[in-house]
């Protein structure tokens, strides 16, 4: 036979919609033979109980940080304008060059705005300091890097097989942490032929 607590049965049964509060503060249980086990409903009065103080199915969003450019950042940002104006290129319209067809049926689409010359970045052997710009380091890890290896490093980045599109995203800080996130970690994955079989 199973028993609930009489008391708090009725006055949610009077209550209605009104009873979660009644719900969350005094836990409904059944009682057999000693034995103690929550109700069929149990989810369903937590999940109450988590929008108590908001409206009900909606969450507040977390507040989200990411480190702003240090200064030295900021100088370089400024120097190397017109860097700074290809990279954001590439991660505004890269996904619109990306190789999606696996049988290469499709013709790739030529994006004028990808294209390095289009911002005065004609000599492939000039180096640049992408430090606050680019997330990819050289192979010996510095951030120094011509314009040939950055132009390559975007291209496989972002017009490759896989298409990153995160520029709609409103907050800054956290398309910055994408962009970092997705710049740092695709160059350290990339497998040689053997490794891909």
């Amino acid at each position: 036979m199973w028993r609930a607590s009489l008391a708090n049965v009725r006055q949610a049964h009077r209550l209605g919609t009104g009873a979660r509060s009644i719900w969350k503060g005094s836990a409904l249980t059944l009682t057999s033979v000693g034995r103690t086990i929550k109700p069929a409903n149990a989810s369903a009065i937590l999940r109450r109980s988590y929008h108590e103080d908001v409206v009900y199915g909606y969450r507040v969003p977390k507040e989200f940080e990411y480190p702003d450019y240090s200064p030295e950042q900021l100088m370089n940002r400024q120097q190397q304008a017109a860097l700074v104006c290809l990279v954001n290129a590439y991660r505004t319209t890269g996904h619109r060059a990306t190789d999606l067809d696996p049988l290469g049926i499709q013709k790739r689409q030529a994006i004028p705005e990808l294209d390095p010359a289009r911002y005065g970045l004609t000599d492939a052997d000039q180096t640049f300091d992408v430090d606050g710009i680019l997330a990819v380091k050289a192979e010996d890890g510095s951030t120094k890097l011509s314009v040939a290896e950055i132009h390559q490093a975007l291209t496989d980045l972002y017009c490759g097989h896989v298409a990153f599109e995160f520029e709609h995203i409103p907050d800054t800080a956290e398309k910055r942490w994408f962009a970092d996130h997705v710049e740092s970690t695709s160059a350290s994955h990339k497998l040689d032929a053997a490794k891909k079989r």
